[in-house]
């Protein structure tokens, strides 16, 4: 218990530095490469969180599509385009 605090407060004095550091850097193609990284982690945690549908789960999925879609409950390609200005 007493370590696992230690570590939680090394781990948050250390970012604290990182966020010093980066507070005073002023070499763009650094801050770029950190925003890649960033991006990067970003995704495999978006990714590691995603679990594949079951068959049954896409084919209910599917189902609630068209009974929306034969409510009117959808929105056309061209005027989600156009809304979005392409």
């Amino acid at each position: 218990m007493i370590i696992e605090k230690w570590l939680r407060m090394n781990l948050q004095a250390e970012k604290l530095q990182l966020i010093e550091w980066l507070a005073r850097l002023q070499d763009a193609e650094v801050v770029q490469h950190l925003l890649r990284v960033k991006e990067d982690n970003e995704a495999s945690a978006y990714e590691a969180a995603l679990k594949p549908m079951t068959k049954k789960e896409l084919v209910a999925r599917a189902e609630e599509s068209n009974q929306a879609i034969a409510k009117g409950e959808h929105v056309d390609i061209e005027d989600a385009l156009a809304e979005l200005g392409d």
